[in-house]
């Protein structure tokens, strides 16, 4: 019995101590905060000052940016990149003036190490933003151009920090990495400028070629997708055994009209003028012209006598 209560007078001892030692932790967490406010509340004061102080830098840059025709998407890139920052230097400045204790230089020398690691990291990532922040910066790509990049072609769609949409001809979509697009050559064919395009046929020697042409050029112009301006040219470009290879060159516009869609048009509308004229078109295969048995009987005959 004595031992029981000796063990129930321990344990209420030790909750005792236990409940004293919380309500001084307390006591003295409460004291320092109180004593601590001033400079927390100096330090929300700063961290308010910086936020409008970054919020007027912002306009400041919009304003400046406004009429160096500086590319949106790289002012609005560089805006958030500025109000970050501000604000960032505004919580350490905080942090300095809440805790005196907090060095800001140990800090960055810390995040030396880490830094670097997560350099190494995303290496690839910061090589494709950093090629696309050039781009947008240097614009030597334009949303309409129609850019050959590597085996890649189409049109331009839009102009990412990160990647560069083409659109093809087919309707396909590719994303291409900025890093890529900066680091390898280009050819570019401006938005607007007429895309070149060649529709080659062969037609008989018996042909008349100068109609041929006529029918060629006009039916091409009669096109609605097939730029007047330069006008088709029509030329022989070859004399072979399949007939006279005649090449048809215009152009279109590449803003309003898909190649694959207006070579489908002009080669089936220069087909059409083509037969209804009776000029026949011949195949890209040999042509043997043979006669008649009774024809070449009788051509054995004369050459016989």
């Amino acid at each position: 019995m004595l031992l029981q209560n000796s063990n129930t007078r321990i344990v209420l001892d030790n909750a005792a101590q236990i409940t004293e030692v919380v309500w001084l932790s307390i006591n003295e967490l409460v004291t320092s905060i109180i004593a601590r406010l001033p400079y927390i509340l100096a330090g929300a004061i700063v961290l308010i000052i910086f936020w409008l102080l970054s919020s007027l830098i912002k306009k400041i840059f919009w304003s400046a940016t406004q009429r160096a025709k500086l590319d949106d998407r790289l002012r609005i890139l560089f805006s958030r990149l500025i109000v970050v920052f501000v604000f960032v230097l505004g919580i350490f400045t905080a942090l300095t003036i809440v805790v005196p204790s907090f060095a800001f230089g140990d800090f960055i020398a810390g995040l030396g190490l880490t830094s670097l690691a997560i350099g190494f990291a995303t290496k690839d990532i910061l090589n494709h933003m950093i090629s696309g922040i050039l781009i947008l910066w240097q614009r030597p790509i334009r949303t309409g151009d129609y850019i050959f990049v590597k085996d890649d072609e189409g049109w331009v769609e839009n102009i990412g920090v990160r990647a560069t949409s083409l659109k093809k001809s087919n309707g396909e979509e590719i994303l291409i990495p900025n890093g890529d697009i900066y680091s390898c050559s280009l050819r570019i064919r401006r938005a607007g400028a007429g895309y070149p395009m060649s529709l080659k046929f062969s037609v008989g020697y018996s042909s008349d070629i100068e109609e041929t042409k006529k029918i060629t050029r006009a039916t091409l112009l009669a096109s609605d997708s097939v730029a007047s301006e330069p006008p088709p040219k029509v030329v022989i470009t070859d004399l072979v055994s399949e007939g006279i290879r005649v090449t048809a060159n215009f152009r279109i516009n590449s803003n309003e009209n898909r190649p694959l869609e207006v070579f489908d048009e002009a080669a089936s509308r220069v087909l059409k003028a083509l037969s209804d004229s009776d000029i026949e078109i011949f195949p890209p295969t040999s042509m043997i012209m043979q006669k008649n048995n009774s024809e070449y009987e009788h051509s054995e005959r004369q050459y016989s006598n």
